[in-house]
């Protein structure tokens, strides 16, 4: 999926190809719609998240490895992530 701004994502995104000319902010649907296990990726394909961050957001109540929001800021930054299927996304 093209990212160019700030965008909810789907269960049924798998990889969200981030192209952006200014910040912009990605929220996750629930990590209970993804089955355990259920992963995705995020990349910036543009190569300027170091000028333009790209945050991540998880949904309310649930968390990424215990933080409700993770940025990228590095050019060409990217993050896999999963589900534990109930409340929560890890980084991998």
């Amino acid at each position: 999926t093209n990212v160019n701004g700030n965008y909810t994502a789907t269960v049924n995104d798998r990889i969200l190809g981030v192209n952006a000319g200014a910040a912009l902010k990605i929220t996750l649907p629930a990590a209970s719609g993804f089955s355990a296990g259920q992963y995705f990726t995020i990349k910036d394909e543009a190569g300027n998240a170091n000028t333009y961050n790209i945050t991540v957001s998880a949904s309310s109540g649930d968390r990424i490895d215990g933080e409700g929001q993770i940025v990228l800021e590095s050019a060409y930054a990217a993050v896999n992530l999963y589900s534990n299927g109930t409340d929560k996304f890890f980084i991998y």
